[in-house]
């Protein structure tokens, strides 16, 4: 597994995609993810990404917890994968869990992401590789 991304929970999308802007951030479109009721940026700089993670105001969306409990945060860390069944044996043998069980997602064009969580280090995302090369 590779680094893909730091997510953050972010109250208002804009204002924190202009302050990422301003330390040197370029993003991407816009995602309106209406199966997760949140919406969602990727930001890149010098090599690095950052995924802004917003409420959409119509539902529950993963990102209420964080925000309620201390405001704007990073939340994740996301990792990519080309073998996403093996990694989620191997961390579920060491202690992880799954929280958000394994499904498509729209901001990866459909490939699929699972969240787990392990106690000692908090929640990790992991994203399958494009398995058609896009």
């Amino acid at each position: 597994m590779r680094i893909d991304h730091i997510g953050y929970a972010v109250k208002n999308i804009e204002k924190a995609r202009a302050a990422f802007e301003e330390l040197g951030f370029v993003f991407d479109e816009l995602i309106d993810d209406t199966d997760r009721n949140i919406f969602i940026q990727f930001g890149r700089n010098d090599g690095y990404c950052v995924e802004l993670v917003s409420p959409d105001g119509n539902g529950e969306s993963p990102a209420d917890y964080f925000l309620g409990k201390v405001g704007p945060t990073p939340y994740h860390i996301c990792y990519r994968t080309d073998d996403i069944e093996r990694d989620i044996a191997e961390l579920t043998a060491k202690k992880f869990k799954v929280i958000v069980p394994l499904a498509p997602a729209m901001a990866f064009g459909g490939c699929r992401v699972v969240f787990m969580m392990n106690r000692a280090l908090g929640m990790i995302e992991i994203v399958e590789d494009d398995r058609d090369g896009d």
